[in-house]
């Protein structure tokens, strides 16, 4: 599309403020479902709007993003400053909204999937981590010795010997 927009990172805490945001647009309480509508449409609502959500507080900045002139978008358009009726403006076009959907929101989405979905255990212990056992059967086989002999490790001090004086019995 020929525009660059930064981007912030998304952390919990953002997420979870276009969480509450996304319920809020679409009129729902945080721990209340909605009766209208398949569980898909439903999921795919709050997706669309939890998007949204992320994408308004997400982008920080932009360049080249531009209102066009005409309905052919042929000639100059004109420069948008990044504010967030702007950002709302632009995200109203679902072309744009599936463009920065897909280069903010879906890596995230992507990741965490992979993060939480794979990863068995916080220990990373558990059986999808480590399908057979990670625990030794019988105790390790000693290596070969090598040729340096083991330094003696008694346990008692060594006797010193006296020695007897010469000429003497």
């Amino acid at each position: 599309m020929g525009a660059q927009v930064l981007f912030a990172p998304i952390d919990r805490a953002g997420l979870r403020r276009a969480r509450r945001a996304a319920l809020a647009v679409l009129g729902r309480d945080e721990h209340e479902g909605s009766e209208s509508g398949s569980a898909e449409e439903q999921v795919a609502e709050l997706g669309d709007a939890l998007s949204h959500a992320l994408l308004m507080q997400g982008i920080i900045d932009w360049k080249d993003v531009c209102l066009m002139a005409d309905g052919d978008d042929a000639g100059p358009g004109e420069v948008l400053e990044c504010t967030d009726e702007n950002k709302a403006l632009v995200l109203s076009d679902p072309l744009t909204f599936e463009a920065f959907d897909a280069a903010y929101v879906i890596p995230f989405v992507v990741r965490e999937r992979a993060k939480n979905a794979f990863a068995a255990s916080p220990s990373g212990t558990g059986a999808a981590a480590t399908e057979a056992s990670d625990i030794a059967p019988s105790p390790a086989t000693p290596a070969p010795k090598a040729g340096a002999k083991r330094a003696p490790t008694a346990r008692k001090p060594r006797r010193t010997k006296m020695q007897k004086s010469s000429g003497t019995s």
